[in-house]
């Protein structure tokens, strides 16, 4: 098991892009077992994880995929899982996802 206090030193440490709201393409299933698919823009991007900012809250722990650019042929999906879901103060949700 990691240490908590230097996985976020490490997660500090990494180089963050801007992704200027780039739309990104996400797909889960809650805990229902209901299927949800949306386009939303992603806020950065890290070697570890990255950042969405949405309407609605995402629980934690929530396996989801990833596409960018999705109507490339080259477009590829990345695995990743809830980590962190705060609500904004004008009632949209940034939502935190490691990489798997």
């Amino acid at each position: 098991m990691t240490d908590p206090k230097i996985d976020l030193i490490e997660r500090r440490r990494s180089f963050r892009i801007d992704m200027e709201n780039e739309p990104v393409d996400i797909s889960w299933h809650d805990r229902d077992g209901q299927a949800h698919k949306i386009q939303c823009p992603c806020a950065d991007f890290s070697k570890g994880g990255l950042r969405i900012i949405y309407d609605f809250a995402i629980a934690e722990d929530t396996e989801v995929t990833f596409k960018f650019q999705a109507d490339h042929p080259d477009s590829q999906s990345l695995t990743a899982k809830v980590v962190r879901c705060n609500e904004l103060t004008d009632g949209k949700f940034s939502i935190g996802f490691q990489l798997l």
